[in-house]
Parts: C-alpha cells; structure tokens; sequence
C-alpha cells in the first residue's frame, strides 16, 4: 500500500481517525466478527483483512485513499454471499410497509401510470450516470485537485461506511425482485433500459436498497460541485435529480431508501465541509 501511495504522490501525514475511518471500520469490523461467529471463515478473514490494513494505515498516519477505492471494490461485491450468512432474513416487507404508511400507496405501483418506452429509456439514461459520474469524481480528486482529497473522501467513505452496515441491518432486494406480482405494467425500453439492466442484474449484491447509495453518492457529489464546480452543479442537478427518480420508477428502490440515502448526502457534505486536511506544505512522502 505504502508503494502504492508513492507511486501516486500521496503524502504521509500525521492525522487523527476520520469520521470515515469510523464508519467505514465499523462496517469491516461488524462484518468480521458476524462472519467469524456464523463460522464463514473465508469471508470473515476478507473483511478482517481490510480492517487491519486500515487500521495500520491509520496507525502510521499515511494517506489512505487508495486503500478506501480498493476495499469498496473488495467488500461490496462479497456481500451478496456474506450478509445472508449473518442476516438470512430479507426485509422488503418492512420497507414496503414503511412507504405505504408515508404515502398511503406504494410508490412504484403508483409510478406505473407514467411508464412508456421513451420514459423508461430517460429514466435509464439518468440511472446508468451514476457510474460514469462516481469514476469521474474519485479519479478526479485521486489525480488532480489533491487539495480537495482528502476532504472529498472523507464525506463520500463515511457514507459508504454507514451505507453498507444499512445493507446488513436491513437487507433487502427491491421491488423489482421482491413483490413483481404487484406490477401490472412491464418497463419496456431500448438499448439504454437493456443495457442498465444487464449493469444492474451483474453489479448487484441483492442486499443494497436501504438506504439507496444511488441517492446518497450522487446528492453528495451535487453537493460537492456546488461549493466548488458551481457551473458544473448546474449540468448536474436536472440528470441527477432523474436519477432519483429513476430509483422509483424502474423498481429498484422504496421510497424510504431514497429519502434516508438523500439525508445521508446531507451528513457526508457536512463531514467534508467541516474536516481540515493536515497536508503539511508538499506532495512528496515523508
């Protein structure tokens, strides 16, 4: 890791825990001991893994980015097998019955009336931004902007953080999977709806809906580009705000996912507009 960091001109500094330390390392440590009791030795040793290399990092002070890019990749994925060791249960019936009482409907049965092919093709369009806008927002802060880095992870990996430990508290699949015989009209699309598809049938653990990451990570980076790419707020805030709304219409999420990830987004941009990075006048390791 510590060759990693020099390779990519990340400084060694002295800094106390984040916030995203906290959250995130108490996903990893919740993971673990849940793993290691319910004797799922092999994915119990993964996430313990993680965790001490994160607290090593923190312990020596040196910059971790990298570290937090490459265990998201390691941990989510790992879900999908790991949280039913821990969790069988699935909790889509709560989450349905939390939005009727907000709403006194189900959300995305009532949303039927609006689906067409052309709505169902901007929906996916909006949807499948995430992933471009996410790659371009960590590699942004990773490769330039370095004074923006440390700031900038901090908020988005203490929303990862709790986002994954909401995955194991309250695991669900949506209701796309969980309740398809409460839909009546098909979402039917062209190449885009095909290809979110295909994206969200791979990319999926089957246990990330509460709280939606989609609401959270995007409202976060909005927020972040208005304090500091004001013009480039504005391109965004329409697409995302589809995104969002995307989540409901193509059944990927309940109501209840988007305002808690939506809230979420709120507490990462305060994070990150509180925390001062300690970068101590240069870019070289010490």
């Amino acid at each position: 890791m510590q060759a990693c960091a020099d390779r990519w001109n990340l400084p060694v500094v002295e800094r106390p825990p984040g916030p995203h330390h906290l959250a995130f390392g108490a996903f990893l440590g919740v993971m673990a001991l849940g793993l290691l009791i319910a004797g799922a030795w092999l994915y119990a040793s993964v996430y313990a893994i993680l965790l001490g290399v994160m607290l090593a990092l923190v312990h020596r002070g040196t910059r971790d980015e990298l570290f937090f890019l490459i265990a998201m990749n390691i941990a989510f994925p790992l879900m999908r097998g790991a949280v039913p060791v821990i969790r069988a249960r699935r909790y889509d019936d709560l989450l349905l019955s939390i939005d009727h009482r907000l709403t006194g409907t189900y959300v995305s049965v009532w949303a039927e009336r609006f689906v067409t092919f052309a709505v169902t093709e901007l929906m996916s369009v909006c949807y499948i931004l995430f992933f471009p806008l996410l790659c371009f927002s960590l590699l942004r802060y990773f490769l330039r902007h370095k004074e923006r880095l440390g700031r900038f992870y901090s908020g988005l990996f203490t929303i990862y953080g709790v986002g994954f430990l909401g995955y194991l508290l309250v695991p669900a699949a949506g209701p796309y999977l969980a309740f398809p015989e409460l839909f009546t009209v098909p979402i039917v699309g062209g190449p885009v709806t095909h290809l979110n598809q295909m994206l969200v049938t791979a990319g999926s653990n089957r246990v990330d809906v509460f709280p939606s990451l989609h609401c959270a990570v995007s409202g976060y980076i909005l927020g972040f580009s208005f304090r500091y790419q004001r013009r480039e707020f504005w391109l965004l805030l329409l697409p995302i705000c589809g995104l969002w709304l995307a989540t409901i219409y193509l059944r990927y999420h309940y109501l209840v996912d988007v305002l808690f990830g939506l809230a979420l987004s709120g507490v990462g941009l305060a994070i990150a507009m509180r925390r001062i990075t300690s970068v101590q006048g240069r870019l070289a390791c010490n």
